[in-house]
This record gives C-alpha cells, structure tokens and sequence, in this order.
C-alpha cells in the first residue's frame, strides 16, 4: 500500500495542472471553479482505476481530463442547427428569435435602460407598459400583463381570484404540459379545490352547472395545444362557459400557445386568434409568449381591467415578473404584428416558406457538398414538418428533408456526428434512415450542413 501511494504521489498537483496549456485554455470557456471540480473528480477516477503492475500514465490522465472539458463545454447555451422539422422545438429554445431583432437589442440595451423610468414625465414608471399597451392594441382587451411563463399566468390567476375557493374544470382539460407539470399540480399548490365534471371525451354544459355551488369562484377552460381527443367527443363553446359567469364567478381561459395572426394560408382549423377568443367572453384569458406569438418566454395575461390591476399588485408578481430583455423582445415582436410586418418574424418566415423555396435551399446544400459522390449517399425526400411546442398536434405541413445514407454507418451514428460538431446539428431518424427537415434550416447554416455531410463522408471513406 504504502509503496503505491508513493507512486500516485506522482500525479500533479490541482495547480499544476491547471497550467497547462491544453487545460488553461478551457478556464474562459467555463470558469476556474469547474476546471478545478473536472480535475479533481478525474484525479478521483484515476486513482480508483489505477493498476499498481502498471506505470502511471499522466498523459492518459490529461486526456481524460481534456474530453471531460469539452463534454463540459457542449452543457453551455449555443447555437443549435434545427433541421429536425419542429419549428417550435421546446427542446431547442422554441420560437428562433432574429439576428435583426438581437442587434437592436444590443444596439438598445447594452448599459442603462428606461426599465421604470417614464421619460416623457421624467420620473420612476411602470414596467413593461408599452409592451402591454401594444398587446391590448393587438388583442382588444382592456388590460394586459406580462410574466414569465404560461404556468405562471396561471398560477397567479387561480392565487389571487380563487385561493381556498373552488374551481369547475372539464377532466378532459386536466392537461399534463412539459417537464410533468399538470393543472391539478398547479390547483393544488395556489389552494384552491378542484372540481372536475364530465368524463374524458364528453362533457357537456349541465356538468359544468351541477357543479357549480356558492364556494365556486371560477370557471376554468384550458387549452387542448399539445394533444387531441377525435372521435366520440363533444365540449361546450367559450360562449356556452361564458354563460355561467356572474360578478362573484369568473370565467378564466388558459390558451396555451397565442396566436395574433389572421392569413388566407392556414387551413380552416388553424388555430383562432386571441382577439377571437376574448370576444367569446372569458374575464381573463393567457398564453405564452414564445410559442406561436414567436417571442420570448413569457407568460401574457390580458382582460378586464379591475382583474388585470388586482394581478399586478398580488405580492406574487415580485416573483412573476420580467426582465429587460424579455421586454424588448416582446416590444420589437409585437411591433412587426402591428405593422403587419409577418416575414421579419422568424417563426412565420420559416412557416411560410413555400416548396419552391425549400427546393432552392435543398439545391444549394447539395451544390454546396464537395463530394464527387455525394448522390450516392444524399437524396431529396418529401417530408412533413410540424409546428411543435405544444401548438396544433394534428397539423403537418409539407416539407423537403435530405436524407442521408452512407453504407457502414448507422442512422444513429450519423445523428450523433451531427449533433457533436462545434455548430450541433439535430436531426432525426425516420425507417433507420438519418434525415434533416429543411424548413427550419436558415440560408446562412446550409454551407455549416454541407461541410458536416462532407466531413461525415470522408471520415466513412477513410475506414
């Protein structure tokens, strides 16, 4: 024993290695302190596998202590090539924001803000309003409010209006959304009781009246965005719920993922607007922010004005609230809907594409492939893309992918290479075979796809 710990006495110290220049160069990239954790838990490692019949290998070491770094690395927010077909990938932030709009960020926001200055009055104003004066404008509602996420829109409504009191839901509502949050959870945790009615793919408005009793302070209709009930299945309209509201019962709509936008391309069951839907009669009505509105992530509660001013005093909102950044990019999104300037909006650039245009990007990335024989292993195939991020589940719209397959390597072999290069490229696999949906693939990221499908073939050739 004590001859081999004199042999592990020959592994550097922490510092000592820290000045490498193979390691020192990953400290900016990540900090000193995690630098220093990696070091340490390899030296750890290390040692637990280490053979007292063999040398110490030190070089082995640096090694292992190098790809732990740069598996580090690859944990940090970047850039991702989105050519899986979800447009709104909640994996992948959702919503793309654009370069144009992250300019004027920076152009705007870099040092001081007006965050709560009223300029025009020269003293200390309110957050966000011209953000929700736009949103009202946009929306016709008589207020607006802007929080961090949808979850919290929801929260916040059921804390301040139905705490301790009781609140009618269909259970064909009682929806699970990302990350295992579910509306029963979200009751729960704010005190108020649920009351379920109807059954899961019926439920009418005389279940909704049964339940109702004295202690019931809301009505609640949740959004159905990332899933549908087909066949045998009937609820009553937002006008029907609307009835059963009184001063002492609120109507409250949780829409889930908003949409501002009227055009003659959507199928007739596109989604309705949220002017449409406020028109039906809810008191107050939320979504998100980042989904098909094409912002940021943040929560949008809007409505009546006496609702809308008691949620902004709820001590909650301390919690609730945004940043300056999140503010200006719902500012700058929610000007180009007013100007009716739809193409400067990522997530509508990249919907509208039609075939034509996706046909030009697949020829450019195949002219772009350097490969003599790139046709033997690239080929152009219709696919179907779908707007994603818990919006429309049913819709598909027409797509091209190219497909990539190259005899030795396996479909998820090829996924893995892509999603492990500098600029991660994430696709998917379809019948064993790798692809990449083009819509949401930018002009500027086809030569980065070309050079991977290249590099991927010469690494296969050279086996």
């Amino acid at each position: 024993m004590e001859n081999l710990e004199n042999i592990l006495k020959q592994i550097p110290q922490v510092e000592k290695i820290l000045q490498s220049e193979k390691i020192n160069e990953f400290i900016p990239l990540l900090g000193k302190g995690i630098i220093v954790n990696i070091i340490r838990e390899e030296i750890k490692l290390f040692r637990e596998q280490f053979d007292k019949d063999q040398e110490i290998d030190i070089e082995r070491l640096m090694s292992s202590i190098v790809e732990s770094c740069v598996r580090k690395k690859r944990e940090k927010l970047q850039r991702v090539i989105n050519g899986t077909g979800v447009v709104i990938h909640t994996n992948l932030g959702r919503s793309p924001i654009s370069e144009e709009l992250l300019r004027g960020l920076t152009a705007k926001l870099s040092g001081y803000c007006n965050l709560e200055l009223d300029l025009p009055l020269g003293k200390r104003g309110k957050r966000g309003g011209f953000a929700e004066e736009l949103i009202c404008n946009l929306t016709s509602a008589e207020d607006a409010l802007i929080v961090n996420n949808n979850s919290a829109s929801v929260f916040l409504i059921l804390s301040e209006f139905a705490k301790g009191k009781g609140v009618v839901i269909s259970r064909s509502e009682l929806v699970q959304i990302g990350g295992g949050f579910r509306i029963p959870d979200i009751l729960m945790q704010t005190g108020a009781r649920l009351l379920e009615v109807g059954t899961t793919n019926i439920t009418d408005i005389d279940d909704y009246r049964k339940a109702i009793t004295e202690d019931t302070a809301m009505i609640l209709s949740v959004h159905k965005s990332n899933f549908r009930i087909e066949g045998f299945s009937s609820s009553p309209s937002l006008k029907e719920l609307a009835g059963l509201k009184n001063p002492s019962r609120l109507f409250v709509r949780d829409l889930g993922s908003g949409n501002l936008l009227v055009d003659a391309r959507f199928p007739k069951t596109f989604e309705p607007t949220i002017s449409f839907e406020l028109s039906q009669g809810p008191d107050i009505l939320c979504f998100s922010g980042d989904k098909m509105l094409g912002g940021c992530q943040a929560g949008i509660i809007v409505g009546r004005k006496d609702l809308i001013q008691k949620l902004k005093k709820n001590p909650l909102m301390r919690m609730f609230r945004v940043d300056k950044i999140t503010y200006y990019i719902l500012q700058e999104t929610l000007i180009q809907y007013a100007n009716r300037n739809i193409e400067k909006i990522s997530l509508w650039s990249i919907i509208f594409q039609n075939k034509r245009t996706l046909g030009n990007k697949a020829n450019r990335l195949i002219k772009k492939v350097k490969a003599e024989n790139k046709k033997e292993y690239i080929t152009r195939v219709p696919a179907k893309s779908v707007f994603g991020g818990g919006s429309l589940p049913t819709l598909k719209v027409e797509s091209i992918a190219m497909q990539i397959n190259i005899p030795g390597v396996s479909a998820k072999e090829i996924y893995n290479k892509f999603l492990n290069r500098e600029i991660p490229i994430a696709g998917y696999i379809l019948d064993d075979k790798f692809m990449l949906d083009l819509r949401a693939i930018a002009d500027n990221e086809i030569p980065e796809v070309a050079e991977a499908i290249d590099g991927l073939m010469e690494e296969a050739h050279g086996r």
